[in-house]
């Protein structure tokens, strides 16, 4: 082999080996930026699962406000924070493998649907047996939680399904309780009722988006169900009875009997609903402004004493426009801003 020959074979081996070097230079930048690409879409995923996690927890509980620090999900870690009132920000600060990425969403609280109201008290039922007796007054005149006339127009006093139940009902009272249960039509004010309501569906609504949720049971003096500046959801999962000097706001349902005695009042829509049998008694000085609402196959509805129950839109107004359902609307949604 001649010194040429020699010369060619290395000048070749330095070629290719310049080749291989530049490959694997070439290869491992390559693996590395992969590696850096990988962390950055993991971080933001774990931002952005996050705020999942956290809009699904703000459905389940609409109060929800704070930071939640040190969360672990996907390998990783995260950190909430929870601010604002009806439009609610949630900002998630995820970390993977020294990677961060920041995600933020705002949102804005849709307000609950509310039926027509068409009568100080609604009952809906096959069977119906009503009992009204004692100084009450069931009113469908407008009027406002202080006393004042309120500056709405008129609704019935009492509405039921057919006519021959608001006839029947009409025969069957005293002539100082007819006079006692005034608004549209005359006195006593007793009509059918113009609406369809799918008191299922309704039920359903306000349990979703329950502020409070408590058992069935008495409850007295030092029960606030909230206020009319800051009404609430509540729902009973069984038989109540409210006495003394218990108030509450907002929507107040029941699945079972209710009771209310002493000096109960509440500001806002009650209802009252079973699968079967349903009975409701109110006695005492207590007071509802707003609506009651009964459905069930069989009610059986008996009021005494002084109690009253008043068509309040001022009331119905205030709660619709306070109390938020369990749906938002997602105003933004922004990674890495």
């Amino acid at each position: 082999m001649g010194n040429s020959t020699i010369i060619i074979i290395l000048f070749s081996v330095i070629i290719v080996s310049a080749i291989i070097i530049g490959i694997n230079s070439k290869t491992s930048m390559s693996v590395e930026e992969t590696t850096e690409g990988f962390k950055e879409v993991q971080a933001r995923s774990i931002a952005n699962s996050s705020l999942e996690l956290y809009l699904n927890k703000l459905r389940r509980n609409k109060s929800l406000r704070g930071n939640f620090p040190s969360n672990n999900l996907m390998s990783g870690q995260y950190d909430v924070s929870i601010t604002g009132g009806d439009t609610v920000r949630v900002v998630s600060t995820a970390r993977f493998l020294g990677r961060n990425s920041l995600s933020r969403v705002d949102l804005i609280w849709d307000n609950i649907s509310l039926p027509n109201i068409n009568s100080s008290l609604s009952i809906s039922a096959t069977n119906l047996d009503l009992k009204l007796n004692g100084n009450i007054l069931i009113s469908g005149h407008d009027r406002n939680p202080d006393g004042t006339a309120g500056a709405g127009s008129s609704v019935l006093g009492i509405s039921v399904n057919n006519s021959s139940d608001s006839i029947r009902i009409a025969d069957s009272l005293s002539s100082k309780v007819k006079s006692n249960i005034t608004g549209t039509g005359g006195t006593p004010s007793i009509g059918v009722s113009t609406d369809s309501i799918n008191y299922s569906a309704l039920a359903g609504q306000f349990v979703q988006a329950a502020d409070i949720i408590m058992p069935g049971g008495t409850y007295s003096s030092g029960t606030t169900l909230g206020t009319l500046a800051e009404p609430k959801i509540t729902y009973v999962t069984g038989d109540v009875n409210f006495t003394g000097n218990a108030s509450g706001s907002g929507v107040l349902v029941v699945y079972g009997n209710m009771s209310w005695s002493g000096n109960f009042t509440y500001n806002g829509i009650v209802l009252i609903f079973g699968n079967s049998s349903i009975t409701a008694a109110a006695s005492g000085s207590s007071a509802i402004y707003g609506a009651v609402l009964v459905a069930g196959q069989s009610v059986d509805f008996q009021v005494t004493g002084s109690t009253a129950i008043y068509y309040s839109s001022l009331v119905i107004t205030q709660i619709k426009n306070k109390l938020k359902s369990n749906k938002f609307i997602v105003k933004n949604w922004l990674e890495d801003f």
